[in-house]
């Protein structure tokens, strides 16, 4: 889920409120207007002792609507990462068939709804009954109520700030009781005809936004892989993350870089909705309305409560296949998936027992800024591990799990940083043995042992320069030395003794004594233009490098593995290359930029052949993307290397960052698709 309830109200928060409020204003003004009407005729009959029965109506129907939002925001919780996008699909469908046929509700009504309720409270009146009166007051409040619990979470789904989003809401609804209210002392008089048109354009582009969200969720539940393609980009003019963005998608309900499939179902269900809303009633669709009601003693038809209730066998039909599908949090592969949170504390859970065979780890963040990391360490080596999940991010994670006992971990948590991992039963015969596998597995050793022979070669030639004093050509060699390094990073990142020694950043040391390998050099060479004192430091850097050679010979691997492997290179471009942190004192992070994502492309490569039997939209979606990254960085190539990633403006960063999303989308869905 998107956001935080606890957390503080962006700069732009002013659209989800705006949005959510609409709703809340809308839903709850029409519950309120019928109340109040109710209310104000009993009133004027002298009749107020029968004022309980519609408030006992109303209190039900209030309760079923809150249990209905709350049954639903706790399923939506409960179920794995896909699930979850396939129930978020069906409700935002739901919602936008329910706000339309609202809207088209209302406007024929709305001329008329006064004497309508006035006469049907009139009869119930006249034959005493109560069960009439609170018939009328429940119906009215739970068709209403139950529209409103829907549409509004389908608008925190589809919300960046939660928070601001049930502001809005609360608002709305505050703010449409108080008019209820009112209504019901006789000192508010509203042109229900105009108010209705108005918040009914404002809510067609909320539904049309909705619907868009439901196309990007069913994709994500891999219901939908058609039209995935980008219609436009608007970045250049409504940059992601700023208040224009937000501005855009809160008023617009589209976001700056639709598919084509997105941007056509918005304009395919704005246009003809708004059309209508905007088209004069004619006095034929007044009396049309006025003939139903007269026809119909309640407030609702027999045609809408079977609309309620076909709507709502919709839902639990829908909920039910959802939890089918989820039945022992399975992926579509076979994979188990495990749901890990992080917090302050570390892992939760951080002990587990599972049984062997292919797993899905989906790691989630809390809101700690401390803990951004997840683990599973066979000895001293990484055997599959989640990284940079910051708050309200979620990374998957998949290996195939044999039996025995492993280590978790959370790098920073107070109380649970580690815990056991018990696997049990019989190593599975999976996907890992197939002839595929074993070729995906057989073409990445020899890439990596390619990689990890040139990086010697590369540091050989960059330390010796350093050991001469030659500051010029080590500062010359110093980028592409570090290039196969940073093709190969999960990997190296696997033997955690090493990687620490060789690409350790200032930041990651309590002390100086500790800052070794390539940017501690970098350091000296740029800051002090000084190799004094270096040469211990280069060669226990080509001393490592040798011995991470030697070890990728023999490491395990699996597709999953390797799939991860393409996953965290672009999460480690995001982390450190586009902020520039990487290569702080060089600025050279546009190299690393881009071996990162060849690294990437490099491991994607050889488990495509699996994915194509799996998946093939997927795997046709995410080769032009790759192509995209390459197109965004070549502006700033310049002969072997790249520009000073001083340069780059925020917009240039925004255009890199927007490009790599667009890629690490559908890159973070391969592990699962390949894992069994």
């Amino acid at each position: 889920m998107p956001g935080s309830i606890g957390a503080p109200l962006s700069p732009a928060a002013g659209l989800p409120v705006l949005s959510t409020f609409v709703i809340g204003l809308r839903e709850g003004l029409e519950a309120s207007l019928i109340v109040g009407i109710i209310a104000a005729f009993l009133a004027s009959q002298e009749r107020r002792d029968a004022l309980r029965w519609v408030w006992i109506g109303v209190l039900a129907a209030a309760g079923v609507c809150a249990a209905v939002g709350i049954t639903l925001h706790l399923v939506d919780q409960e179920l794995p990462r896909q699930q979850q996008e396939g129930l978020e699909t069906i409700i935002a469908v739901i919602a936008v068939a329910a706000v339309t046929w609202m809207i088209v509700w209302m406007k024929r009504h709305a001329p008329s709804l006064s004497r309508e309720l006035k006469e049907n409270t009139a009869a119930a009146l006249a034959t005493g009954s109560a069960l009439g009166l609170i018939g009328m007051a429940f119906l009215a409040v739970l068709r209403e109520g139950l529209e409103t619990s829907v549409f509004l979470v389908a608008a925190f789904n589809a919300s960046s700030d939660v928070a601001a989003s049930a502001l809005g809401a609360v608002l709305g609804l505050a703010v449409a009781v108080a008019i209820g209210f009112g209504i019901f002392k006789g000192g508010v008089r509203l042109n229900l005809t105009k108010f209705f048109k108005a918040t009914g354009v404002l809510l067609a582009f909320v539904a049309a936004g909705l619907l868009s969200k439901a196309l990007h969720t069913a994709h994500e539940a891999g219901w939908w892989n058609g039209l995935q393609h980008q219609a436009l980009d608007l970045t250049g003019v409504i940059p992601d993350g700023t208040i224009r963005a937000t501005l855009f998608t809160g008023l617009f309900g589209i976001d700056p870089q639709p598919t084509v499939g997105e941007l056509g179902i918005w304009a395919l269900y704005l246009v003809p909705v708004v059309a209508f809303v905007l088209a004069p009633t004619t006095s034929r669709t007044v009396a049309r309305a006025a003939g139903e009601a007269a026809a119909a003693p309640a407030t609702i038809s027999n045609r809408a409560r079977a609309g309620l209730v076909g709507g709502a066998l919709v839902a639990l039909l829908g909920t039910g296949a959802l939890f089918a599908s989820a039945s022992g949090s399975s992926t579509g592969t076979g994979s188990k998936e495990v749901a890990i949170t992080l917090s302050a504390a570390g892992c939760s859970p951080a002990n587990l027992e599972l049984a062997a065979g292919p797993t899905t780890f989906a790691v989630t963040n809390s809101g700690t800024a401390d803990v951004t990391e997840f683990e599973v360490l066979d000895g001293s080596r990484i055997l599959v591990e989640a990284e940079n999940v910051a708050a309200g991010i979620e990374r998957s994670v998949s290996v195939t799990l044999a039996p025995g006992t492993y280590e978790t971990t959370c790098p920073g948590g107070t109380t649970a940083e580690t815990g056991t991992l018990t696997v049990t039963g019989e190593a599975a015969d999976t996907g890992a043995k197939s002839a595929e596998a074993k070729q995906a597995v057989a073409d990445y050793r020899t890439f990596l042992e390619a990689q990890t022979v040139l990086l010697t070669k590369r540091v050989g030639t960059f330390t010796a320069a350093v050991k001469a004093g030659d500051v010029a050509g080590a500062k010359a060699r110093y980028a592409s030395a570090r290039e196969p390094y940073e093709r190969i990073e999960p990997v190296a990142e696997a033997f955690g003794d090493l990687d620490p020694k060789i690409d350790v950043r200032i930041n990651d040391v309590a002390n100086d004594d500790e800052f070794t390998g390539f940017h501690r050099i970098e350091r000296e060479l740029w800051q002090t233009g000084s190799t004094k004192g270096l040469g211990p430091i280069a060669d226990q850097l080509l001393a490592d490098v040798k011995d991470l050679e030697q070890r990728v010979r023999t490491i395990e691997l699996e597709p999953a593995q390797i799939a991860n492997g393409a996953v965290e290179l672009l999460g480690e471009v995001s982390k450190s290359k586009i902020t520039g942190e990487e290569d702080r004192y060089s600025h050279t992070d546009l190299v690393d930029f881009k071996a990162n994502v060849e690294g990437a492309e490099e491991a994607y490569n050889v488990v495509s052949p699996i994915l194509s039997s799996r998946d093939t939209a997927l795997e046709q979606q995410i080769a032009p993307e790759f192509k995209a990254v390459y197109a965004a960085l070549a502006p700033y190539a310049r002969g072997d290397g790249f520009v000073s990633y001083t340069e780059l403006t925020p917009a240039d960063k925004r255009k890199l960052s927007a490009a790599l999303n667009r890629l690490a989308e559908p890159l973070s869905e391969v592990p699962a698709k390949v894992v069994g």
